[in-house]
């Protein structure tokens, strides 16, 4: 068997072994570098993320800082459905409170569809909010939001299905997704080969993959190479 041939059949079976990996990789590609990231992955063109200025007399309203949760670590202000929070990162746990003083209450279906309504901008209109255990899974794979449990979720009736999710408790927004994020993390989880989390993008299997399609390109290389070889023989003998 000539070198050629042996190039031929190992380009064929290794072909074989990645093509429907180097097939995801394209498709994710393409989809990565057309579909708007900002305005519909993010969520941008249908939501105005909240921001909320830590108020300047904030410490004289919250009281006195708790002594038994470790040192502060940090403070963040933050919009929810019941207004103003404050939220102490401590390095034992977080303790939110209410901007205006005392605890924060619990949300409620009302005041999150208040808040949800504030923050939306698209042209949809508010279909439903529903208090969930976790998110829902997608595609087979795509966990739509499972860092959380408990969690609401306000979904609109717009082009995409936008869906923002808020914290159980205090109302706090968590994620916004819609139809564009759920087939963008399908694909990116494919092309990133972590079917689970979809964030491990130094796994084993896809540095493996890698390597063999790295030598599907090496011997598609050499055939070209006796491609071009062959058609000068041809034309100068």
């Amino acid at each position: 068997m000539s070198l050629a041939a042996k190039f031929f059949r190992w380009h064929r079976w290794i072909g074989y072994l990645v093509a429907l990996q180097v097939l995801a990789w394209i498709l994710g590609g393409l989809l990565f570098a057309w579909l708007p990231f900002q305005d519909w992955i993010k969520c941008g063109e249908v939501m105005d993320k909240p921001r909320q200025p830590l108020p300047a007399n904030w410490a004289s309203k919250i009281g006195a800082l708790p002594s038994d949760k470790g040192p502060l670590l940090s403070i963040q202000s933050l919009a929810t459905a019941q207004g103003p929070a404050i939220k102490l990162h401590y390095e034992k746990e977080d303790l939110l409170l209410s901007a205006a003083g005392g605890k924060l209450g619990e949300a409620s279906q009302a005041s999150v569809s208040q808040f949800a309504r504030s923050i939306y901008k698209g042209d949809g209109v508010l279909s439903e909010v529903l208090k969930i255990k976790e998110g829902p899974r997608r595609l087979g794979m795509v966990h739509e939001f499972a860092a959380r449990k408990n969690i609401w979720v306000a979904r609109f009736d717009d082009k995409l299905q936008s869906r923002f999710y808020f914290d159980g408790h205090s109302g706090e927004l968590l994620a916004a997704r819609n139809e564009a994020w759920v087939l963008y993390d399908f694909f990116w989880r494919l092309h990133v080969m972590d079917y689970a989390e979809g964030e491990d993008f130094n796994n084993s299997l896809l540095r493996g993959t890698s390597i063999i399609a790295m030598l599907l390109t090496l011997t598609g290389f050499a055939l070209s190479f006796f491609a071009l070889r062959r058609s000068w023989r041809r034309r100068y003998k």
